[in-house]
């Protein structure tokens, strides 16, 4: 069995706000992919399906960001699959709008739901989606504001298109792995002079 948790925050007040790019990104898959969320199990909901031969599960933890350990690593353990069955998606400040980046492993580097889920597996090996969500430098301080900050119209139209992309890389690394999806989408988007920018 694979995993693929999307992390977000529960609540229509979050639903089209930067932090929420993972649920939004495994909801386009699920569409993708005709599954439907239909239960739920270690506080997250879930929807099931079959891919390339191979049972998945995909979730939405519903414990907030911050605490995004405590439902993953129990789906780790009901599910009695290792660290490496896991694919997390979420949003990442460091990346700019319009742009993915795949890894097999890493740091949290900042993200506290990504933060939460290393400390309740006791290890950074598992992949990751990270989709980008900066539009201009966060000034010192204000990260926790930027990331539960609403899209503009405009950028909502970039940040639409980034979620099928997303859920297209998820589709990849299902069927070919890590690595054909990093070769695929880690290369930079080009800058749009017309995007737009905050601040």
């Amino acid at each position: 069995m694979k995993l693929v948790i999307g992390l977000g925050n529960p609540g229509e007040e979050y639903r089209q706000t930067r932090h929420n790019l993972g649920y939004l990104a495994v909801e386009a898959f699920c569409r993708r992919r005709r599954l439907r969320f239909s239960g739920r199990r270690c506080r997250a909901r879930i929807a099931k399906g079959r891919i390339g031969g191979e049972e998945v599960l995909i979730a939405e933890p519903e414990t907030y960001m911050n605490l995004s350990g405590e439902a993953v690593g129990c789906l780790v353990d009901a599910c009695a699959v290792s660290p490496t069955d896991l694919l997390v998606v979420c949003d990442d400040a460091a990346i700019d709008l319009g742009s993915l980046r795949v890894r097999p492993s890493g740091s949290d580097g900042g993200h506290r739901g990504l933060r939460s889920i290393h400390e309740a597996l006791g290890t950074v090996d598992f992949a990751r989606l990270r989709i980008g969500i900066r539009t201009a430098p966060v000034a010192e301080g204000n990260l926790a504001e930027e990331v539960l900050a609403p899209f503009s119209p405009e950028e909502w139209e970039m940040a639409s298109r980034q979620v099928e992309r997303a859920a297209e890389c998820i589709d990849l690394i299902l069927e070919k792995g890590v690595v054909a999806a990093m070769n695929r989408f880690n290369r930079r988007q080009p800058r749009d002079p017309d995007a737009p920018g905050r601040g």
